[in-house]
């Protein structure tokens, strides 16, 4: 699905990080900035183990770097360049949110509405649910109703989001949702007038200068859109290739995901927001702000179709990734510092989920040193030794092993000491506690080493048969889990 990656905790990730248009051509790494050349030096080595893609650092309004790495089109050996069309899936979210934002400025609607003011068949349970809650997946729909690629029309979505029972009572929990977002863009068209994508390109990005940026409407050329690469290696195509109804993909992907952009369109976009030339300054400053929180451990909260967190530093962090299981794109926006990193992949290989992150990480820190990209290896089952040891404890405990009252006990014998320290306890025991009822009683259906210190368990779930992707970081001396996350299959 094109959603952010469903992540119960970005842990090894975060806990390290909480830690106007570029030209038309790129700007070579420097020689003489260090930081710069190890950025360069880093995203080759990952373009070795399997990444492929665009990236653009900005500090103001100077170029870092802007380059391309690995192939647009494998077949015809077509280079990436700051140029190429990508996909960037849920950052799509931001572009939804600017149009709701920017129809209240008109006075059309206002974000407290509830939305049975513009859709159709709303029942009871929905009637309250408003467009704020929508905006801050607090609304209460599950993440998604069908398939991103099923050619569903905008009345049958409606009646089909309608009929599905929400997962909680509106207003009271966050849980990111597609189907709010998809809910969002009708309400777009409802308001307007306008298709979609007509009232985005018109209303936003033609004023902003971004001309590249759309489902179907900008002119692009054949060549100059990447082709996506499934992990196995096999050609995935374009989101063009994919089944599209009335000018842009179906409506479980329309207005949450699917839209085309370039790195160069996204500085664009972000100067425009940065400078309140499409939004005003009150419309901007209720995207950036921090209605709700994205869950115990998470570290961050959700605004207006962006994540928000708090750097190490003291300063914002404004960001979003997005990604279909094919293609990714991650967004980097350190607004008090002026610093901005684009990252868009036509492979979404695992462990290549952070390196917009580790580029962010090597800008502020001459002296981080960022987790090498590695090829996953398939392994016949969980390895011999420490290591494989903590594997097993950690799938016995997800499994339910031992009571509650056992798990602080597990926690303090199991995890690195700055796993411990990273995260307050009572957020560790939250959220095992909720793994463990998700997940559960569990076959291992799959192993694989992602690093000298990594490892992906599958766990298959006995309770829905849904298979988890659980990468565990473990210290090399003493093996002790020092990151973990957990993802859908």
């Amino acid at each position: 699905m094109s959603t952010r990656t469903y992540l119960y905790l970005l842990l090894f990730f975060l806990a390290q990080a909480c830690a106007p248009p570029a030209p038309e051509h790129a700007a070579h790494p420097s020689t003489a900035d260090p930081t710069v050349a190890r950025i360069d030096t880093f995203l080759s080595a990952a373009t070795a183990a399997g990444f492929s893609g665009s990236v653009l650092v900005m500090r103001g309004d100077s170029i870092l770097l802007d380059k391309g790495y690995g192939m647009r089109d494998r077949e015809q050996q077509l280079p990436n360049t700051p140029g190429t069309v990508h996909a960037i899936g849920s950052i799509t979210k931001q572009f939804t949110a600017a149009c709701i934002l920017k129809l209240q400025e008109s006075g059309k609607l206002n974000v407290s509405d509830p939305m049975d003011n513009y859709l159709p068949g709303v029942p009871a349970d929905k009637a309250g649910i408003t467009l704020h809650q929508l905006l801050t997946h607090s609304a209460g729909f599950p993440g998604a109703i069908g398939d991103d690629n099923e050619a569903i029309d905008g009345g049958a979505f409606t009646k089909l989001a309608m009929a599905t029972p929400l997962e909680f009572k509106p207003g009271t929990a966050y849980a990111y949702s597609n189907v709010g977002y998809s809910l969002l863009g009708l309400i777009v068209e409802q308001v307007s007038g306008m298709g979609y994508e007509r009232y985005l390109h018109d209303s936003l990005l033609v004023p902003s200068g971004v001309l590249h940026t759309g489902y179907q409407l900008p002119d692009w050329s054949k060549e100059e859109l990447a082709i996506g690469y499934r992990k196995d290696g096999t050609r995935w195509g374009t989101m063009l290739d994919h089944p599209l109804v009335n000018g842009g993909p179906g409506w479980h992907l329309r207005a949450n995901g699917g839209l085309l952009s370039t790195t160069h369109d996204m500085a664009a976009w972000i100067g425009a927001l940065r400078t309140n030339t499409v939004l005003s300054q009150a419309s901007t400053q209720a995207m950036f702000t921090p209605h709700i929180s994205e869950g115990e451990g998470a570290g961050s909260h959700y605004g207006y179709g962006w994540a928000l967190f708090n750097t190490p530093r003291g300063t914002r962090l404004i960001t979003h990734n997005g990604g279909n299981g094919v293609q990714f794109a991650d967004v980097l926006w350190y607004a008090d510092e002026g610093v901005l990193v684009v990252l868009m992949s036509n492979a979404n290989k695992r462990g290549m989920q952070d390196l917009a992150w580790e580029v962010g990480r090597m800008v502020f820190d001459a002296g981080h040193q960022p987790r090498r990209a590695w090829v996953s290896e398939v392994l016949p089952g969980i390895p011999p030794g420490p290591m494989g040891e903590r594997l097993k404890a950690l799938s016995a405990v997800l499994s339910g092993a031992g009571t509650d009252a056992n798990l602080e006990p597990w926690l303090k014998a199991n995890l690195g000491p700055g796993f411990l320290a990273d995260v307050p306890m009572e957020e560790h025991l939250s959220i095992f506690k909720q793994l463990r009822t998700d997940i559960g009683t569990h076959d291992v259906v799959g192993v694989e080493r992602a690093g000298p210190d990594e490892f992906i368990l599958k766990l298959k779930s006995a309770k829905d048969g849904a298979i988890r992707r659980v990468t565990v970081q473990l210290r090399p001396n003493d093996a002790l889990i020092s990151g973990l996350g957990v993802e859908m299959e």
